[in-house]
């Protein structure tokens, strides 16, 4: 019998029978407020049916969404037992870089200690893991199947599963291509080290002795030899100029950073110029505005800038009477430095290449190095050097007509 039939036959007897009709009311009433309350939890239930089918498609769609970035990641992704001694989950690309077919036969060959080339290191790994919970960018040596060494980095952190289970997680990539790079880098290193020493201390000193010869032998060459003489004087001199610029490089080189500090430009300009006007006695270095004191982004080798600067425009100049003229300008966050000559200028075509290590002009007797350092020093400044027509700059406008150099530094307050 339906519930609703069941209803008008107890509400029919409740009108008719008077003894007994309140007691089939009170069943009726009874009966239908049963019904409200199963359709009610009917339709949650339903509705929660939906949101679960509804919560179950997008986990399994999460979870796909999971694996397929898992398993196609270029890291080699992993997951450990607690005590981070076997592999409870790895993917192809941690399988690829130790070296095996696939991740289940990773899993079944070795376990994790397995792979560490130095049993230390693995120690380290799994003492830090258990009291830190992390580790980051740590680095290692791993055997990989056929035995072959490959260095990696890895990134690990202390999870837990759904079922409240620690392990770890960790991801791997293959740093042994840049580990060689600095193993090169660190070996030419220490080659420039032991050449800048040679440099520095062994050529010159003998360069000095020779020179100490050459003067103290100056009253006792006849006339007719004094030429030659003077000739190796020069030369000597020339080699101690070239050895220093030598230094200055290979010491630059050898430094893997350009460390910089505040350095106050006057004293370090006036210096130079003062070594010049004393190694050229019979070239003229004007200072035609006054130099600024402030300090400017630099480091030790600020001198260096100016010395192969100023030495370029003496060098190089075919004039009777050579001059060079200093001129300065401030700037709201820079200061301009402007070193023109009265030589025959720099042709456009090779106002490009002239910073280029070992580019030289044809008479030259130097080793093309001082201003490619200029330009290597500039910009590890963060400044820079432009060539430009001495008759056409914006820091003064000099008397000569030759090239000029724009040395542009940034200021420090």
């Amino acid at each position: 019998m339906e519930t609703e039939e069941l209803l008008e036959r107890l509400e029919e007897q409740a009108r008719g029978d008077g003894e007994h009709g309140p007691l089939f009311g009170a069943a009726a009433e009874q009966i239908r407020d049963q019904q409200s309350r199963i359709e009610s939890l009917t339709a949650e239930l339903e509705e929660t049916n939906e949101g679960m089918v509804a919560l179950t498609v997008e986990l399994q769609e999460a979870e796909q969404r999971y694996r397929s970035l898992f398993e196609e990641a270029v890291e080699g992704i992993y997951k450990t037992t607690p005590d981070a001694r076997r592999y409870r989950m790895a993917n192809q690309s941690l399988a690829e870089i130790l070296g095996y077919d696939d991740p289940e036969q990773l899993q079944q060959s070795v376990s994790v200690e397995d792979v560490f080339v130095d049993p230390q290191r693995y120690e380290t790994y799994r003492s830090t893991l258990q009291r830190e919970g992390e580790l980051e960018d740590f680095e290692y040596r791993v055997r990989r199947a056929d035995g072959s060494i490959r260095w990696v980095t890895d990134n690990v952190r202390a999870i837990t599963d759904q079922r409240d289970q620690p392990s770890y997680r960790g991801g791997v990539v293959d740093i042994t291509e840049r580990k060689e790079y600095e193993t090169r880098l660190e070996e030419r290193n220490e080659a420039l080290e032991a050449l800048n020493r040679v440099v520095r201390h062994d050529i010159g000193n003998d360069v000095q002795a020779v020179a100490t010869w050459a003067q103290q032998l100056t009253d006792h060459v006849e006339p007719e030899g004094r030429d030659a003489l003077e000739r190796v004087r020069r030369k000597a001199d020339s080699i101690a100029q070239i050895t220093r610029e030598a230094a200055a490089v290979l010491e630059t080189l050898t430094d893997e950073t350009v460390e910089l500090d505040a350095v106050a430009l006057e004293p370090v300009l006036t210096d130079e110029i003062e070594r010049q006007r004393t190694s050229h006695p019979n070239a003229t270095f004007a200072v035609t505005t006054e130099i600024p004191y402030v300090q400017v982004r630099a480091n030790e080798m600020l001198g260096s800038v100016f010395r192969n600067v100023l030495t370029n425009a003496i060098v190089h100049n075919d004039s009777a009477e050579p001059r060079v003229e200093i001129t300065c300008k401030m700037r709201d966050e820079t200061v301009l430095v402007s070193i023109a000559d009265n030589g025959p200028g720099i042709d456009d075509d090779q106002a490009g290449a002239i910073f280029e290590k070992g580019v030289q002009s044809i008479d030259s007797d130097g080793t093309g190095i001082g201003l490619f350092l200029v330009d290597y020093l500039l910009d590890a400044y963060g400044g820079s050097v432009q060539i430009e027509d001495a008759d056409g700059v914006e820091t003064a406008e000099p008397t000569v007509d030759g090239a000029m150099f724009v040395l542009e530094f940034e200021r420090v307050e």
